[in-house]
């Protein structure tokens, strides 16, 4: 190689030092000696072999700084931190830096020679053989990002660059790990998601929150009319009770007079007349003790009335199923209409307070009969057992509706439900039109008792 090179200078050099001397002019000088003349064609041949040893010199430098500049390129081929791919048509590897192979995940000897596309994942193969060919055909940079199957199952995310070369056939690739950014990036898409859920989950509560309150607005709203309805009831039942006590005030002041005044009125015409006239009395025809006695007799008779009137005996006296079927029979007397009271059981004791409370309501029951069902005919079902006591009535009147069960101006219903409701007992009402009201009441006298 260095001899080729010097054949092809020194033509060159002793064809330039000819053309410099044609335009020169000396004079020939004196004739040399032999001596003079070897000396100058020694001197001539140091310098030629000076030249040659220059020569050599200059070819071994351009050789160290072409194999450096090698050295240098492989080192940055090799150890850059992009893998760099040269493949052909078919992707098959001609080239690969140290990167690349690492990438691949095996030595790069092994790596030689074979198929890219064998190293990318199933689901992003297709996608990097459409990329190779439109690499070739565009002759344009082209770019795409795939997925490599690692040796331990791990995936590597690879963003692809490529330009081919049409006249070469070859087609060069880098390939930059992306695996971090992806990996962040679905950091940031769980993060986003995960905030997504929490704005949507706080969202939610606000919304359910809202519906609290919205529910909470309508139940107070509720509640402040209904207070509003019940202190109207309230006025109207006070207006009833009052009522009641007036009648009641009245129903007694009748009997005071129909019965208990005339029965003094009489008792006391029966006196003054004794008492002016003693000596015309006949015994035979007339007793007046015994005539008086009778009078006080109905008197008590009336007295006791009225004391019923107001204030049932109950249990401590007669028991409650006594009071029950003489309330019946007096009900069966002042209206004419027919009742049956059956008793199934008899077995339970009962403190007066809850006797009284019942007794009154089986009052109310046929108090309402009275005036409002136009029966002629009550059936009535006694059951006492040791742990509650039940009654079932029936008549065969109008049938109360349902609107009038549940009006709020009911008071003898209302009266009756309170009653039974401070027991912890329950009561019914049913009402068929035309076929008569039936009511069924239950009180759970044991718990009374505990009490």
């Amino acid at each position: 190689m260095k001899k080729s090179n010097k054949l092809h200078i020194e033509p060159t050099l002793r064809q330039k030092a000819e053309d410099s001397l044609k335009h020169k002019s000396y004079d020939a000088g004196p004739q040399l000696s032999k001596a003079d003349a070897l000396k100058l064609i020694h001197e001539l041949q140091v310098y030629q072999e000076e030249l040659k040893m220059q020569n050599d010199e200059l070819e071994l430098a351009k050789k160290q700084v072409a194999e450096s500049a090698a050295s240098k390129y492989t080192q940055l081929y090799d150890f850059a931190p992009s893998g760099y791919f040269t493949l052909d048509r078919s992707g098959e590897i001609i080239m690969l830096n140290i990167s690349g192979a690492n990438l691949l995940g095996h030595e790069r000897s092994l790596v030689l020679n074979t198929v890219f596309g064998y190293y990318i994942s199933e689901e992003t193969r297709p996608k990097f053989k459409f990329f190779l060919s439109k690499a070739f055909k565009s002759n344009k940079k082209e770019t795409c990002e795939v997925e490599l199957s690692g040796k331990d199952g791990e995936p590597t995310y690879v963003h692809l660059s490529a330009i081919a070369s049409e006249a070469d056939g070859e087609c060069l690739l880098s390939a930059v790990d992306i695996s971090e950014q992806k990996q962040a990036e679905e950091i940031l898409f769980q993060s986003e998601k995960r905030l997504q859920q929490e704005v949507k989950d706080r969202t939610q509560e606000l919304e359910n929150l809202n519906l609290s309150i919205l529910s909470e607005l309508i139940k107070r709203k509720s509640s402040q009319k209904q207070l509003k309805k019940s202190l109207h009831d309230y006025k109207l039942l006070y207006a009833y009770l009052q009522k009641v006590r007036e009648d009641e005030r009245l129903s007694i002041a009748r009997i005071i007079h129909d019965d208990l005044a005339q029965l003094l009125s009489t008792m006391k015409i029966e006196l003054i007349s004794w008492k002016e006239s003693p000596d015309k009395l006949n015994p035979k025809s007339h007793d007046p003790v015994g005539s008086l006695l009778h009078l006080v007799e109905q008197s008590m008779n009336a007295v006791t009335s009225i004391i019923v009137e107001l204030r049932p005996v109950l249990p401590g006296n007669m028991g409650l199923i006594p009071a029950i079927k003489h309330l019946f029979d007096e009900f069966q007397k002042r209206t004419g209409i027919t009742c049956d009271i059956r008793i199934q059981e008899d077995n339970f004791s009962i403190d007066n307070e809850s006797g009284y409370a019942i007794y009154r309501v089986i009052q109310e029951a046929l108090t309402n009969i009275r005036n409002h069902s136009q029966a002629s005919y009550v059936a009535a079902k006694i059951s006492g057992t040791p742990s509650s006591f039940s009654i079932t009535m029936r008549d065969n009147g109008i049938g109360v509706s349902q609107e009038k069960i549940n009006d709020h101006r009911s008071f003898g219903i209302i009266g009756m439900r309170e009653r039974i409701a401070g027991m912890k007992g329950s009561i019914t009402f049913k009402g068929i039109d035309g076929k008569g009201t039936s009511i069924h009441l239950k009180v759970p006298v044991a718990k009374i008792n505990e009490e």
